[in-house]
């Protein structure tokens, strides 16, 4: 199976990172929700399939592939009939990019157990990164006669079918998910997103009740100033980035897009230059935010600063011909 890009494959950790650990088997002696349960009763027995699993889950969480993988070969060895395992073996797999081995273990949970649900959205969430669209449909399906009031499975729906570009189908799982779970945020932002794309005002209503059940959530915010910005809201969007930059500090879109607007709709170079600075201190290597501040700075007159700070734009990032074009522009060399 062919992996998708980085920015897809960050996706599908962070969905990874959000899969609930499930526990199988009866409750043994030890207790081995804890480091030393689990400790105890490997030093009795160092083949406990259980006490095995319950640290491989301890691994995951620790960002410990390697040696989860090492704890789930052993665990499964031992006893190969507990679906649960072949779903954390799964897990394991899948945090080291080796996606056919995930799919050959959830497949065989879903062999040991037909309705192993958590089986089953996992290989749908597989086969939605490797763009086996069909066959991630087919998966959530499973899920859904399972339990057909599941607002996960009619959330992935929603995103296979977005990523389909069938955005009618996708807005109506995501409705559905909402009427399963008022409060399942990540449905919101999803329609709010797609009536964005279509510059629909509704969604300012979507990207809102998002924001209602989760008020620090940096990056719903970021979007509804987005959707003011490019609908000619400028008053609007400032106010929403302003809200934005003082509930996270660190989020340097808000600064940047602030510095845009007082740049290009104000015209107020010396307010929007702190702007820039702030987005470039709070994004790191942020080249884009550093041509602004060079950008502001010729307009400015410093003509040094400008020659800086383009200089240092291609030192971050080579391919930015604007920022050389700059320096031809100040007569310094590139």
């Amino acid at each position: 199976m062919k992996l998708r890009n980085l920015p897809f494959l960050f996706f599908a950790v962070a969905i990874f990172f959000s899969w609930v650990i499930t526990s199988c088997g009866g409750k043994p002696e030890n207790d081995l929700t804890t480091p030393a349960g689990i400790a105890a009763a490997l030093a009795e027995d160092s083949t406990n399939p259980e006490a095995l699993h319950a640290r491989a889950r301890m691994y995951i969480t620790r960002n410990r592939p390697d040696s989860a993988l090492t704890d789930m070969l052993k665990a499964i060895a031992r006893d190969s009939s507990v679906s649960g395992y072949f779903v954390t073996l799964g897990d394991a797999y899948l945090m080291v990019n080796q996606t056919r081995y995930t799919r050959q273990a959830l497949e065989r949970a879903i062999r040991l157990e037909p309705d192993n649900k958590d089986a089953h959205m996992k290989l749908a969430e597989l086969f939605l990164y490797v763009e086996m669209r069909q066959e991630a449909i087919n998966e959530v399906n499973e899920v859904l006669k399972i339990d057909r009031n599941n607002p996960k499975g009619y959330y992935l729906k929603g995103i296979i079918y977005k990523e389909s570009g069938d955005t009618s189908l996708a807005v109506s799982s995501f409705m559905t998910t909402i009427e399963q779970d008022p409060k399942y945020v990540l449905a919101y932002e999803q329609i709010g997103l797609i009536y964005a794309g279509a510059r629909n005002p509704r969604a300012i209503d979507y990207y809102q009740s998002a924001l209602r059940l989760d008020p620090k959530n940096s990056l719903t915010r970021y979007n509804l100033g987005m959707f003011y910005q490019e609908t000619g809201q400028i008053d609007k969007a400032m106010e929403t980035y302003q809200e934005l930059v003082e509930l996270d500090k660190s989020f340097p879109n808000g600064y940047y897009n602030m510095g845009f607007i007082l740049f290009e709709y104000k015209n107020d170079i010396k307010a929007a230059l702190p702007m820039f600075e702030k987005a470039a201190s709070a994004g790191g290597k942020y080249p884009a935010a550093v041509y602004m501040i060079g950008v502001c700075q010729e307009k400015l007159g410093n003509k040094e600063q400008a020659i800086a700070n383009y200089r240092q734009v291609l030192i971050l990032d080579s391919r930015l011909e604007t920022a050389r074009e700059g320096l031809i522009r100040l007569g310094a060399k590139p």
